[in-house]
């Protein structure tokens, strides 16, 4: 993963717009946030769980909602996390039952030591029929060591929600092949950060930063399937208590 110096000097510099051509992982989840924000009745209680920097919260805000991020702080160690509501454990949440009626999860769930029971914590947080949007790794580099723990496949990811209490309504996969490419061209010149193979970043910030990863991106479409893709974005709803349908209700 690049510097996040880098990163944000890249994103200073660089038109939105080319960044979307480039590397569309933060316009395709934003738009997803969007979406999932006009699945919910308006003035909904939503909780960001596992929330970071707390960066969709003005979104959805803005959309007539109310928003409550919790995280517990050891993720990247120069993150603000100045506008989470409450520190906790995704896996402890300090809210009482059928509180929220939307959750987000946005790559939160490879971090926490006990995905199962993590899913079962966040379905008891929110109420029965409320929504969730999940964002779990599939292909995705080792970070926030070392509290980086799984990676999941659709059809896992799937089963452990199901598990939960959840109807998965939709499962997409974030890119294909290609548009995986391209973003592991740019994550290559991590390895040219510090001297002096620095000294080769003219030679490489182009072609690899820019030009490849722009081509593989519009390329994406030849991969149908989507069997090598960096994660998979799931909207689901409560729809009965944790551990199986056995005696449970079932909402349609």
């Amino acid at each position: 993963m690049l510097n996040r110096r880098i990163v944000a000097l890249g994103r200073a510099l660089i038109p939105r717009f080319v960044i979307d051509q480039i590397n569309p992982f933060d316009r395709f989840v934003l738009d997803a946030v969007r979406e999932f924000a006009g699945k919910l009745a308006p003035n909904s209680l939503i909780l960001d769980a596992g929330a970071g920097e707390a960066q969709y919260g003005p979104e959805l805000t803005r959309a007539g909602h109310r928003y409550r991020a919790i995280d517990l702080g050891v993720g990247e160690g120069d993150w603000d996390y100045g506008k989470i509501d409450a520190w906790a454990k995704v896996e402890e949440l300090p809210f009482p039952g059928e509180t929220f009626d939307g959750m987000l999860s946005l790559a939160v769930l490879e971090h926490t030591p006990f995905p199962r029971g993590t899913l079962h914590e966040m379905a008891r947080a929110l109420k029965m029929g409320g929504q969730l949007m999940i964002i779990v790794p599939t292909m995705w580099e080792e970070h926030q060591m070392p509290n980086d723990f799984y990676r999941f496949t659709r059809y896992g990811a799937i089963r452990l929600l199901e598990e939960a209490g959840f109807a998965v309504d939709q499962v997409r996969p974030l890119g294909g092949y290609f548009w995986f490419m391209g973003r592991k061209f740019i994550d290559m010149l991590e390895f040219f950060e510090t001297f002096p193979r620095w000294l080769l970043w003219p030679l490489l910030v182009i072609p690899f930063g820019f030009v490849l990863p722009m081509i593989f991106t519009h390329l994406d479409w030849l991969d149908r399937d989507k069997y090598y893709t960096i994660g998979q974005l799931c909207f689901c709803r409560r729809v009965r208590e944790p551990g199986g349908a056995d005696g449970a209700k079932i909402l349609p």
